[in-house]
């Protein structure tokens, strides 16, 4: 080996054995200036420092895909996309379109119309109306209020109860004046009993009499009733419930229209729009007590002005049913247009109402109440 210092070449490996100097003294300066503990520690900042910077990388790298290569998975506002959306049921109606766009403002027109609408009830019958001024006016179809003899005579034909006592009645004058017959029979062979005779004879005439008359007792009970009707009114309920009853109404001569003054103040009412604003097409609202279903709300679009029998009608496709007469035709915006009066028999979609204007020609001081 050589010498590190001297540069002797020898064999020993320990000491010089020119310069003397011991081989292990000259290496352990280098090996003290590198600490046993350096490649730990710089094994540790090494990998630390890479891990700070996989990550930093992998966010950039992240933010980069979700930002800038791929626009269109960009997230987007809760608050705009997630919103409320209503239970089964819960009356959103679509626009002309099919569309819910103001879906929102239709169902509060109508729901406003609805607690305008009131259920009419009588003797004879139901029907529909409305309130069209905050001094409780209520108009509806003359024939709903109008005391209707025939169906008061028709209920009372058709009642099973009336039918039975009549029945009973009949039976038991029959069954008495055969009893009488017979003991009169028994009578007439035995002497001394013309005084009894003579008081069964007059007995069985007036059973006879009696019989005869069931048919005008029947017709004059009826007349009861209908004059019982008549002066007994009928009644009003609103849809929160609120009942009045005992009322009457002015009837119109010209038309069937009749209006009802609500002993009350302050009622929610329906603003009208005069019919030269209508058009064919024109999303409209039926509310009525079709077959007693108090306040239902079917929808049609307005299928034209019909001339029938003289009078103007404006024809729509909104299911009218009977119980709904009387009831409002509106807008989407809440507006009366007409007054629904008459369907065509065996016929689906074709109905009839009355155009709101001949309400003011027929009652000249009523005034149409206008939105605010």
């Amino acid at each position: 080996m050589q010498c590190p210092k001297c540069g002797h070449a020898q064999s020993d490996t320990v000491k010089c054995g020119s310069c003397g100097v011991y081989f292990a003294k000259l290496t352990q300066p280098e090996a003290a200036a590198r600490p046993v503990s350096e490649p730990v520690e710089e094994r540790r900042g090494f990998g630390l420092g890479t891990l700070v910077l996989a990550a930093g990388v992998t966010g950039c790298i992240v933010y980069y895909l979700m930002r800038g290569a791929h626009p269109e998975r960009q997230p987007v506002a809760m608050p705009t996309q997630l919103r409320a959306v209503p239970a089964p049921g819960a009356g959103i109606i679509a626009g002309p379109s099919g569309a819910t766009a103001g879906g929102a403002q239709a169902v509060d027109a109508v729901e406003a119309a609805r607690r305008a609408t009131v259920f009419i009830r009588t003797t004879w019958g139901l029907g529909s109306g409305f309130i069209v001024d905050a001094d409780c006016h209520v108009v509806t179809n003359r024939h709903v209020v109008e005391t209707d003899a025939a169906r008061v005579t028709a209920n009372v034909d058709h009642n099973p109860d009336v039918q039975a006592g009549i029945a009973n009645t009949q039976q038991r004058l029959q069954n008495a004046i055969i009893a009488a017959q017979l003991h009169r029979r028994v009578l007439a062979g035995q002497p001394g009993n013309n005084l009894e005779l003579m008081q069964l004879d007059e007995r069985i005439r007036q059973m006879q009499q009696a019989l005869m008359n069931l048919p005008q007792q029947l017709d004059a009970d009826v007349t009861r009733r209908v004059n019982a009707a008549d002066s007994g009114g009928f009644s009003v309920v609103l849809l929160d419930g609120t009942h009045y009853e005992g009322l009457h109404a002015r009837l119109s001569e010209g038309a069937d229209l009749a209006v009802i003054q609500l002993p009350a103040n302050n009622c929610p009412f329906i603003v009208t729009e005069r019919n030269a604003a209508l058009r064919v097409g024109q999303r409209v609202y039926a509310i009525g007590n079709p077959s007693g279903l108090g306040y239902t709300v079917t929808t049609g679009v307005v299928s034209g002005m019909r001339e029938l029998e003289g009078r103007t009608y404006v024809q729509t496709d909104a299911p009218i049913s009977p119980g709904s007469s009387g009831g409002p035709l509106i807008t989407e915006q809440g507006r009366v247009i007409g007054i629904n009066s008459l369907v065509m028999r065996g016929v689906q979609g074709i109905g009839f109402a009355i155009p709101i204007d001949v309400l003011y020609s027929e009652f000249p001081d009523m005034a149409p109440m206008r939105s605010p």
